[in-house]
């Protein structure tokens, strides 16, 4: 099988050749094991590694850099050595730059808890005219031999609250709904409008679409069940559709225990859930198997939290085996880690997950 055929077939929850296999890492880590296999281009790590996945550029307008070559005002923007504002209006202390997975720390957003309704919708939000995505496409058909995950991040939980301010966001869920609604409604309509030009711009030169909100702590949701149906339910299932519409498979990050919206996920159109974050509560992978095998595709599970960083040689090997056999049975599966491959994981450790000699 190809990387096509192969990723084609778990989705379809049959047996492929192999699991297909995932690479995701900070650029610290990157650069660390490209030195240690002794290989200086993407291309060449990612054959190294078996990998069967190619993620393009430029997938994040906020959170770090990457999208600024495809962004005609960039040049207006506020950016020091240090910090920078993005186009949402969110300042942040620079530091991930055009990472593909990292990303940089908030400082604070344009709005506040004076901001009324009226002043969300006349935000100056950007347009898919700010963008030029067409300058993908190059990328995208050099790497055609293996499937590509592109589209935005569209973070509607996470820009919303950079804008708006941790606290301000939770409370106004609770005491000030139509403010939050009204937030995250117009993020969400901002997102539908540039993926629709994205997805237009790279038509039949990429597979997947791949978006982030983190809805779980370690150990319970963020919010309750019914908060988040009120508040996501709707805007997820409108940018699945979008994404289903343009012939793309739909892959959703969020990080904890996020077992009790599975179901709410699996009717919203999520097709491949990411990272899978073994170590949280409810996030057992024999139970997500047995409760959800049939209908999600799991993407992620290598510990990143404690295997990884701590454990031997002997333990990522043991861990690795039981998580394909589990995950992997009967298809349905996509190796990746927990979490991006962080710089407090050994390279040995690293390539011991990717069955490498050390």
């Amino acid at each position: 099988m190809n990387a096509h055929q192969r990723f084609r077939a778990a989705c379809e929850h049959r047996a492929p050749d192999r699991v297909p296999v995932d690479y995701l890492a900070h650029p610290e880590t990157d650069r660390a094991l490209r030195a240690a296999l002794g290989v200086t281009s993407e291309r060449e790590l990612l054959d190294r590694l078996g990998c069967d996945f190619f993620y393009l550029p430029g997938r994040d307008i906020s959170q770090n850099e990457g999208a600024l070559p495809y962004y005609k005002q960039a040049a207006d923007l506020a950016m020091s050595a240090t910090n920078r504002t993005c186009p949402l209006g969110i300042r942040w202390r620079r530091g991930a730059y055009d990472s593909k997975f990292a990303v940089d720390e908030a400082i604070g957003g344009p709005f506040s808890d004076a901001t009324t309704v009226a002043d969300m919708l006349a935000f100056p939000w950007p347009k898919a005219a700010d963008f030029d995505f067409a300058a993908l496409r190059a990328e995208a058909e050099a790497h055609a031999d293996r499937v590509r995950i592109g589209g935005l991040w569209t973070g509607i939980l996470g820009d919303s609250y950079r804008m708006f301010g941790f606290q301000n966001f939770l409370f106004g869920m609770a005491a000030d709904p139509e403010r939050v609604h009204t937030l995250v409604d117009r993020m969400t309509e901002m997102y539908i409008e540039l993926n629709a030009a994205y997805f237009a711009a790279l038509k039949g030169r990429m597979e997947v679409w791949f978006f982030g909100n983190d809805f779980g702590s370690q150990e319970a949701l963020l919010f309750s069940r019914d908060m988040w149906a009120d508040f996501f339910f709707d805007n997820i299932k409108r940018l699945t559709a979008l994404a289903h519409g343009h012939g793309l498979k739909v892959m959703m990050h969020s990080c904890g225990a996020v077992s009790e919206l599975i179901p709410l996920l699996i009717e919203a159109g999520v097709d491949i859930l990411d990272p899978i974050q073994v170590s949280a509560t409810g996030m057992d992978p024999a139970e997500l198997k047995a409760g959800f095998g049939g209908r999600l595709v799991f993407h992620g599970g290598i510990d990143t939290q404690q295997v990884l960083p701590f454990g031997a040689l002997a333990d990522v090997a043991q861990h690795v085996r039981a998580t394909v056999e589990t995950l992997g049975r009967d298809g349905g599966y996509l190796f990746a880690p927990s979490q991006i491959l962080g710089p407090d994981i050994p390279v040995e450790n690293i390539t011991a997950m990717y069955g490498l000699p050390g």
